[in-house]
This record gives C-alpha cells, structure tokens and sequence, in this order.
C-alpha cells in the first residue's frame, strides 16, 4: 500500500500471476472522515505553539550559536520524519499526507525560531530592505491607509498587508513593530508549507500536493521575504487553478477572485512576471473552452474581484501615479541579473528536475493539462526577462529581472516534480514492474529531508561558529544578532558584534524635549534605521535605489540640494518650512569634518549634501548632539 491509498482498499487490480497490482505513487487519494484541509490545518495549528516556544524553553545554551542549539532542530526534523515514515508504512492515507503537510511546516517554524533565538530583531536584521520593511510596519501602528514607510502622506508602491498586519500588531498589543517583524517571517514562512499544499490539493492528489509544496519551498525560502515566499507558493497553483483546465475543474470566480485579491495585496510581482503568460494561459483556455463568453467571464469576474479586494492599496497608488511619480528603485544593477538564465543546467539537483520540468513540458504538452499553462508562464517569465534586460542596456532600468528568476526556476521545478509523477508510473507500466510496499510513503519522506536540508542549512549559521559568522557578516542569521537595539545597547543573550550603532534613543529624547513626548515631526535623517524605530514623517529615503515612485524621490534631492546652497540662516529658516514637498522640521545629519560641516549622504547616488551650521542659529533651532557621528537640529515654534 503507498503512502495515498485508503486502508481496507485494494491497492491495484490483479495481475496475470495472481498478485495485486499496487498503485504508483501520487494514484488518487481516499476521501476520509474530515477534509484533508482540517488535517493540515489541524496538525499546524496544534504543533506551532510547541515550535514557536521550545528554543525558548532549551535557555541560552540552547542558542543557534552553539553545538546544542544547532542540533535541536536537527534531531526534532529526524524524529518528525521517522515518525511519519512509520506511520506511512504502516496504513498509509490522505489524513497522514495532509496532517505531514502541517508538522512539516511547524517544523520549519522551529527551524528559524532556533535560529533567532536570543535576539528580538528578525532576519537580515535592519540591513537594506529589512530597514525599509520595519519602517513600513511601524508606520502601520500609526496610520491604517496607505503610506510609504519612510515619506507619510504618500501612498505605498509596496504592496501592503504583510507590513499592515505587523503594524495594526503592534498597535493593539503594544509591542513594537521591530519586535515582531522576526515572529511574522517565522509564521508566514511557515504557513507557505499549509497554503501551498491546500490550493496544490485541488489540482492533484494529496501525496503530490505535498510534494509539490515542498518543492516550491526548497526553491525559495529567505524568510526576511516572507511575503514573497508566500506570494510565489500561492501563485502558480492558483493561476493553474483559477485560468487552466484542471480534471476538477476551475475554481468558482469568488474564491479565486478573493485569494487573487489577497495576493495583489501580498505580492504582485509574480504577476507582473509573467504577466504575458497568464494572458497566453487566459487564450488557451478561452481556445478550448465550450463555452468561450463564460470563459471570459469568468476570467473578468475573477480578475475584477482581485482588484477590488485590492482596491486599498492600488487606487491610492494609481492615483498617485496620475499624478506623477519617478521609478529609481530599478535602477539597481543587481549582478544577479547576469546570471545563467539558464537554471537547468546547473549541475545540482535542482537543475536535473528543472531539466526534467523541460523535457516534461514539450513532451506531454498534449497529453498533460497541466503543461499547456505552466509552459505558458515559464516563456511569460522568460519574455519579461528578456524585455527587461533590452531596456536595462537602453535606459539603466532593470524592471527587478533577478525577482523574474526566481518564478521561472520555480517554475521548472514544479514542472519536473509533475513530469516525474506522470512518467515513473507509465514506466513501470511498461517494464510490468510492481512497485514496493510504502514506495510513496518513502517518496514524500525523501521530498520532505530535500527541503528540510534546504532550509535548514539555508537558516542556521552552520557549524563554523560564532567566530566565521562574525567574520563573514553577510549571514541573515548573523545580522540579526549583530544588530544593536535602539539605545545602542547589545546585553541581549548571544549578540554580536558588526553592525554600527544609531542613536535612536538619544535622537528620540532630543526631539521630544522640545516638541513633546509622541511628537513625529517632519525629519530629514541621515539613516533609515531612525524610521524603523520611530513613526516620523521622512522627508526623503537614505537609498535612492530602494525610493517608491510615489515619493519622486529625484525631485526631493533636487529640493534638497538647492536648500542646503541657501546663502543665509534666515533664507535658510525659511526655505525649509516650505520646500515643495512641505517642511523639514527636524534635521538629524552626520558631523564631519570636527563639526565644520553637517552632512546627508545618499547611497548610490550622487556626493552627500552639506549643510553648514552656521544657518542653525540658537534662535531659529535647538541643536543637540546625540553621539559623536549625530547632531539633531529641532526647529524652534514659529520659526
């Protein structure tokens, strides 16, 4: 019996010598007394909590830093699995299949909780995009509309709900946006594993649901992304699910409009992606189908539920667009986008299944319903890749090529895992061979150590110690414990050393000195990390590269520049309550030069903009130094 045959059911018809036949792994699954989904979502559910607090109850010793604290994981993943292969050996059904689906994805929130257990910041810390992304979250404890992270009164670019939930959190609870951004990677992560397997389940039986799952996760997991893995799991499935000819057929335009709708509202790059091949998947379908105007229909009714579930956060963006705004964030040369588009012939495992999903999709592109709609998506991926690498060498916009890639090797791999579960059954067919007891059973444990290796060496600091993690300082795991808190201290358990202080709270006590505790002034600040703390309205993002276009940031330089070349300390007083993005009523810059001049400086951009104090006058601005780097120049009222 494999791992997705129901108990009591014969596994196969009898052969010519008498002996039954077994079914192939991934054969048609066995209903059973509750819905595959209740198992899942039963078995995570209950197992979570356990995950989410047992590097906690391990101590200090118990850190990822350590022998003990980096085998604990290690040795709750080889129990979990031994278990589940017994069990799958023993009477195998869908129950089992789905309720693996659930421990695995507890498992992994077990994995990362270990990995940042002794520190309160999540993966990757404040470093570059994470900076951004607190400052997003902690702009949600404060407002419930659309709002860039860093420049309030303007609407995000960034689809928002992940940020929104962070920060909407943090505002009921109390507990500080940046705290809780770790467990939200670790619990959004893990639900990948839940949701990818239930939206899977409707297209195939459970066993490759699962598998699939998996897959999709092995491929991309960076949790400090959470969203995105999320968004790139939920994806594909539902594209298939929602536009393609699966045997049970489409989902209903409701909930397929709803869950489209939540994933504008997560992330809609992977729409963008491959955004030619969903229209080449929506004109398959409409070629094929008997009834083409309710094909049509249904496409609309879906996409138009979508966006109106969405409607909070594009018509804000829309109408800022209308409005004018400057793309920059795609100017970054990311040198990932050099790299071999070609993911199928990497010598790894990886690329032989990617390899496979190629061979698959030209070989059942008749036979297969799944392979009309995913080849459509991989050459959508591969136009918009190509597209955009054209128009990088013409205009130096990259339209984020690298995020493409990872959708078109997820892609493949999907594909190879489908191609695999329909050749190996046919060829045991034809070589008359009966497959062995708890084949599938081993199968899905073999797909399960696959990911979980993954993963895992993905999210531990490895066995080289402290002292290699230091030195490397790239580690996601190592930024999190090298990031100082918010008055610099670092007297939480196991941190370590690297990442260079900011003096939040002494910028903080300087502001609110003088214009009251909770004020969130208008503030030009030379680090980005000070909005990741505190919800105060930015004048301007540090990383022209990482800058939404709503912001214009181009334009706010601009307006910057030609303030800091004010003649005088009056014209300088006042030009900077009304510059033509509103006032600047807080100044935080670096001092340089032994104090002779107060700078700004962007990062991948132009030379820094220099202020001179002498247009900070004792009766126009309170001055403070907050450190030696720091000085926070507070407007005085009325001036």
């Amino acid at each position: 019996m494999t791992v997705l045959e129901a108990p009591g059911r014969e596994s196969g018809r009898a052969g010519e010598d008498g002996r039954a036949r077994r079914r192939w792994p991934f054969g048609a699954g066995a209903a059973v007394r509750l819905p595959v989904a209740a198992w899942a979502v039963g078995a995570w559910a209950c197992t979570l909590p356990v995950a989410m607090a047992l590097p906690g109850l391990a101590g200090d010793a118990a850190g990822p830093f350590t022998l003990r604290g980096t085998m604990l994981p290690l040795v709750a993943g080889a129990l979990l699995l031994a278990a589940a292969l017994a069990a799958g050996l023993w009477r195998a059904s869908d129950a089992l299949v789905a309720a693996s689906a659930g421990l695995f994805a507890s498992w992994t929130a077990l994995v990362m909780r270990a990995a940042l257990h002794g520190t309160p910041f999540g993966f990757n810390g404040l470093y570059g995009d994470m900076a951004r992304m607190t400052a997003m979250a902690t702009r949600y404890g404060v407002t419930a509309f659309s709002s860039d992270g860093i420049v309030a009164g303007v609407p995000s670019e960034y689809p928002l709900l992940y940020p929104w939930l962070v920060g909407r959190t943090a505002a009921l609870t109390g507990v500080p946006a940046w705290r809780l951004l770790g467990d939200a990677e670790v619990l959004v992560t893990s639900a990948t594993v839940v949701a990818a397997f239930l939206l899977w389940r409707r297209l195939v039986p459970p066993g490759l649901a699962l598998v699939l799952a998996l897959a999709g996760l092995a491929v991309f997991h960076d949790p400090w992304k959470a969203f995105e893995v999320l968004a790139l799991a939920v994806t594909v499935p539902w594209l298939l699910a929602a536009f393609a000819g699966p045997p049970r057929g489409r989902l209903h335009w409701l909930p397929a409009g709803v869950i489209g709708g939540l994933i504008l509202l997560t992330y809609h790059g992977y729409l963008i992606y491959s955004a030619a091949g969903i229209a080449a998947l929506v004109a398959i379908g409409w070629h094929g189908a008997p009834d083409r105007r309710a094909h049509l229909a249904h496409a609309g009714r879906t996409a138009g539920l979508a966006a109106l579930i969405a409607s909070p956060y594009l018509v804000p963006y829309g109408a800022a667009l209308l409005s004018g705004g400057q793309v920059v964030a795609d100017h970054f040369g990311a040198w990932a986008i050099a790299l071999n588009p070609f993911p199928f012939l990497r010598p790894s495992f990886a690329g032989l299944l990617q390899l496979a999903g190629l061979a698959g999709l030209v070989w059942y592109r008749r036979a297969a319903w799944w392979a009309p709609p995913l080849t459509a998506l991989v050459l959508g991926t591969y136009f918009y890749r190509l597209s955009c690498a054209v128009r990088y060498l013409l205009t130096g916009h990259t339209g984020m090529i690298h995020h493409a890639a990872v959708m078109t090797d997820a892609l493949l791999v999907l594909a190879g895992v489908l191609t695999a579960a329909r050749a190996l059954p046919g060829l045991g067919r034809r070589l008359r061979a009966v497959p062995p007891r708890g084949l599938g059973a081993l199968g899905l444990a073999c797909a399960a150590a696959w990911t979980g290796a993954t993963c895992y060496e993905a999210w531990m600091p490895g066995s080289a110690g402290r002292a290699a993690v230091r030195a490397a300082g790239t580690s996601p795991v190592a930024r999190a414990h090298a990031e100082p808190a918010p008055d610099g201290r670092r007297d939480f358990p196991r941190a370590l050393p690297g990442q260079g202080r900011f003096p939040v709270e002494q910028v903080r006590a300087a502001v609110e000195s003088r214009l009251g505790r909770g004020a969130r002034p208008r503030t030009l600040a030379y680090d980005e990390r000070l909005f990741s703390y505190l919800p105060w309205r930015g004048y301007i993002a540090v990383d022209r590269t990482a800058a939404l276009t709503p912001t214009r940031w181009d334009d706010r330089f601009a307006a910057l520049r030609a303030l800091a070349a004010s003649g005088d300390a009056a014209a300088f007083a006042r030009r900077s309550a009304a510059t033509p993005f509103g006032p600047i009523d807080v100044f935080v810059l670096r001092n340089e030069n032994a104090g002779r001049v107060w700078t700004w400086r962007p990062l991948h951009h132009k030379p820094a903009v220099r202020f001179t104090p002498l247009n900070f006058t004792p009766d126009r601005w309170d001055v403070t130094r907050a450190g030696r780097e720091t000085v926070v120049a507070v407007r005085r009222a009325g001036r």
